[in-house]
């Protein structure tokens, strides 16, 4: 998918966010931030739109904070359905600019790369084995063996411990 631009003009805009053109123009006149030459920043406009749409979204209102009802009016329907097109866009938006990534693929991803290191640790003991032996004067069977089993301990320690304590990776 290739990314879009940061700005697009107000009828690209009113079809990300799923609005018309003329209501966009009715929310630059509320507000909506527009650039000099007439565009609306995506990422700017789509958080306008989500923080003054509505006043009751401003305080994270909507369905789930209104009082609970036996019906749902035509109005409110249309101001949910408005909503929930807004926070599609950002979302969008946010994938393509390479912010949000799949579960499925980063848990993909980092089992790929624990099966490498792993395989990769146990490649070393086998190379290292016998260069430690000849170097100390001891059994290479023997030696690989003990190099073995502690490698193997120290991985199965290493997945038991929570993915927290590993830090941030900064």
């Amino acid at each position: 998918m290739t990314k879009l631009d940061s700005a697009e003009t107000k009828t690209a805009f009113a079809a990300r966010v799923g609005l018309t053109k003329g209501r966009i123009s009715q929310l630059v006149a509320e507000g909506l931030p527009v650039r000099p030459d007439g565009q609306i920043d995506v990422a700017v406009g789509l958080a306008w739109i989500e923080d003054n749409l509505d006043p009751a979204r401003r305080n994270k209102g909507g369905a789930t904070a209104a009082p609970a009802r036996v019906s749902t009016t035509l109005a409110e329907a249309k101001r949910l359905h408005e909503i929930v097109k807004v926070q599609r866009a950002k979302l969008a938006f946010e994938k393509e600019q390479g912010l949000l990534v799949e579960t499925a693929a980063a848990t993909r991803t980092v089992f790929a790369r624990a099966r490498a290191e792993r395989d990769a640790h146990m490649a070393w003991v086998q190379r290292t084995a016998p260069l430690l032996a000849a170097e100390v004067g001891a059994d290479p069977r023997a030696t690989f063996a003990a190099l073995d089993r502690m490698m193997r301990e120290h991985l199965e320690h290493l997945a038991d411990l929570p993915l927290g304590s590993f830090g941030d990776g900064a």
